[in-house]
């Protein structure tokens, strides 16, 4: 946080002139802080259908990775009104990860008779759209604030490797508190208020 914040304040009446700092730092913070929620959940959620922690984050951690890097990969060269694509983006992402809330544990439980190759396959067809979806609010971001204030780049990297970290201990604590169901419902809430701040910047 110290390296985060002490050098903003420091350079932020120079390279950093833009009166949407906070707001811009609120939206990647949001990004960071949202996805590794949404990825433990996702963990927790599909190791009912594949049993062994080992296949788990394997399976789930590949797929995940495979098309959040497809998704910032289409966003990043083929899109070119970013703001439409980050809204779009997020939308769809929020509606789909509240139908999963409600209706993907069934799905994934109904599913357990299936062979582990029917499962592992079920698997990544299932987390292929939320992580192509969840791939593209942040480029779509990078390509806003490198026209207003590329100077802010940096910080941008910075406040969603910081908050994923974060994230991730928000998300076991209020996992045991409240449970997973909740803390999707959280990521999504996280995920709105986000693109809220970079619309208003």
């Amino acid at each position: 946080a110290l390296f985060i914040l002490l050098p903003l304040f420091r350079f932020s009446s120079k390279s950093l002139q833009t009166k949407s700092i906070f707001s811009y730092l609120f939206y990647f913070s949001g990004l960071g802080c949202g996805f590794i929620m949404i990825e433990i959940v996702m963990i927790q959620m599909f190791s009912l259908l594949l049993g062994e922690p080992v296949y788990t984050f394997a399976i789930v951690l590949a797929a995940l990775l495979l098309f959040t890097g497809l998704g910032a990969y289409i966003s990043g060269r083929y899109v070119l009104h970013a703001k439409q694509t980050l809204r779009r983006a997020i939308i769809v992402l929020s509606l789909l990860l509240l139908l999963a809330s409600f209706f993907l544990p069934s799905l994934l439980r109904a599913a357990i008779a299936l062979p582990m190759s029917a499962r592992i396959i079920l698997s990544v067809i299932l987390i292929m759209p939320l992580g192509i979806l969840l791939g593209m609010p942040f480029p779509s971001g990078i390509q806003l604030i490198s026209k207003q204030a590329p100077g802010l780049i940096a910080w941008a990297w910075g406040v969603n490797g910081f908050f994923t970290v974060i994230g991730s201990v928000l998300a076991l604590m209020l996992s045991m508190m409240i449970g997973f169901q909740a803390v999707l419902w959280i990521a999504i809430a996280v995920y709105l208020l986000s693109m809220f701040f970079i619309f208003k910047a």
